[in-house]
């Protein structure tokens, strides 16, 4: 039974040759693989951190939620009364475009 590894093929789309083909008796050629680029494949773990410290000072930024807010806010869209001011609505959506156009700057 011949080893399904070694019917790898670069001219297949998906780079395996069927190892059922009739008169396929060659072994595929082998090419030498260059030794990999020192730093390509590492770690920056300096960066990272940076990172991370970055994240977690955005997250400490974020007002916590008003429990208490979200129930009032819930009792009123049940009940009907909630009132949706489609003004503000579109006035605040024009001020994410702008932000997000701005790469987050305000300002």
């Amino acid at each position: 039974m011949p080893d399904p590894i070694q019917g790898v093929n670069a001219t297949d789309p998906l780079g395996v040759a069927s190892t059922g083909q009739a008169g396929s008796t060659q072994a595929p050629a082998r090419t030498a693989q260059s030794p990999a680029q020192p730093g390509v494949d590492s770690a920056d773990v300096a960066r990272v951190e940076a990172l991370l410290a970055t994240i977690t000072k955005a997250a400490d930024a974020v007002p916590p939620v008003d429990q208490t807010r979200v129930a009032q806010l819930q009792q009123a869209i049940n009940s009907g009364t909630y009132q949706v001011d489609p003004q503000q609505i579109a006035k605040m959506i024009m001020e994410i475009e702008d932000l997000l156009a701005s790469g987050g700057k305000v300002g």
